[in-house]
């Protein structure tokens, strides 16, 4: 009997190295994009991605309004 649960725990060992070695991606943790960075804005030092800011003669801003 326990020659045969000791048989069954290396089979399933060996069948979850053999997938995890075939599709290394796919793990169960939650995994992040890299993130961007932060610019704090000149008016009311509200931080927005660096994508979305607005930069008008060397300062930061947020949003158009902040910017005119």
């Amino acid at each position: 009997m326990i020659k045969l649960i000791l048989v069954l725990l290396l089979g399933w060992v060996g069948i979850s190295l053999f997938k995890r070695f075939m599709n290394p991606n796919s793990s169960k943790s939650v995994k992040t994009k890299t993130g961007q960075k932060m610019l704090a804005c000149s008016v009311c030092d509200t931080h927005v991605p660096e994508s979305d800011a607005i930069i008008k003669n060397g300062k930061i801003f947020c949003s158009q309004e902040h910017s005119e």
